[in-house]
């Protein structure tokens, strides 16, 4: 295994002090032409600072953690991407853990990645009670809320707006001719907020709610909701809470023999990659994960500024495919 290169080595490679290296390396008051050589030599040496040597040197681990709630969650990629992007500009990086929507696991790790030396912490899709994280906030470094489950704290929230996002996929069914419009629901705070969207649209439009079932936000729920949902009957066209949700929708309307885009219409929500490529493609409304995660970011670069950045609500585009068409009567 090839030595790893020491501050030492980079000190006596440049001509200077261990300190003017340390300096030099963390942003300190160096002469510029000294920081490019000490820069230039620690490139051709390949040294790399450890984390806990950076902390001791500077007393700041230039990190921030992360806490998402679940790790096979394919929006959650895409925040950590945007996240990682905004981060990587300021020089920092970021240490990722999953709660698993587990509040019990979720409270462990975030004294994990505490005592980790993190300098803020993002948490996405948080579950955990506000009494509890209220409590937790004295050992914690600062915190930045994305989509968060529980009640509002004082801490910066980034948000998409569930409830517009949620109108705007029912009008999108409504604007193609359909008066008897099914929901497939998700659970907690964003699945009421889209259910509410679903409502009002329905409401502003004078039409009647049609059927709504329950589908959790994963591909074996959509398909047990459609199953149940083409048993009642009763609608032309389905808004799916989830796009997971709506994949399980396909094979429950193709096992009933109805034809998504034809016999009904169905449009999701995410905007995951895969609807593009379903039979028919996927009507959905895309959300701007990565979006999510930049603003995380900057929110949590400004909280270490001694900034108190304001919350940030994000919109929803809508990706109109061939899975909705435009009616004139009929359905179910």
């Amino acid at each position: 295994m090839r030595k790893r290169v020491t501050i030492y080595e980079v000190a006596d490679a440049a001509g200077v002090s261990v300190a003017t290296v340390s300096r030099a390396l963390n942003g300190g008051r160096v002469a510029p032409q000294t920081r490019a050589r000490v820069l230039r030599v620690a490139e051709e040496l390949g040294f790399s600072p450890s984390p806990a040597a950076r902390v001791l040197a500077t007393g700041k681990s230039r990190a921030i953690g992360v806490v998402i709630p679940d790790a096979t969650g394919p929006l959650y990629g895409r925040m950590l991407r945007g996240i990682g992007l905004e981060l990587a500009q300021a020089g920092y990086t970021y240490l990722v853990e999953s709660s698993e929507r587990d509040p019990g696991r979720e409270a462990r790790v975030l004294r994990d990645l505490s005592a980790r030396d993190v300098e803020a912490l993002v948490l996405i899709g948080s579950g955990l009670g506000s009494e509890a994280l209220a409590e937790m906030r004295r050992e914690l470094p600062e915190l930045v809320l994305v989509e968060r489950e529980g009640a509002a704290l004082e801490a910066p929230m980034i948000t998409i707006d569930n409830v517009a996002a949620g109108e705007r996929a029912t009008r999108h069914l409504i604007e193609h001719g359909h008066t008897r419009i099914a929901h497939v629901a998700g659970p907690r705070r964003a699945g009421r907020e889209r259910l509410e969207g679903w409502r009002r649209a329905l409401a502003t439009a004078g039409l009647e709610p049609g059927p709504v079932v329950e589908g959790g936000f994963t591909e074996a729920g959509g398909y047990r909701a459609a199953v149940e949902l083409a048993a009642m009957g009763g609608f032309t066209a389905v808004f799916v809470a989830s796009d997971r949700m709506a994949l399980g929708a396909y094979r429950a309307f193709r096992e009933a023999g109805l034809r998504v885009g034809e016999d009904v219409s169905v449009i999701g929500f995410d905007g995951l990659e895969f609807g593009a490529y379903l039979d028919p493609p996927l009507a959905t409304l895309r959300q701007p994960a990565q979006q999510l995660g930049q603003a995380a970011a900057r929110a949590a670069l400004a909280v270490l500024r001694g900034e108190h950045p304001e919350n940030v609500v994000l919109s929803c585009e809508i990706v109109p495919r061939a899975s909705v068409r435009k009616i004139g009567g009929g359905g179910l």
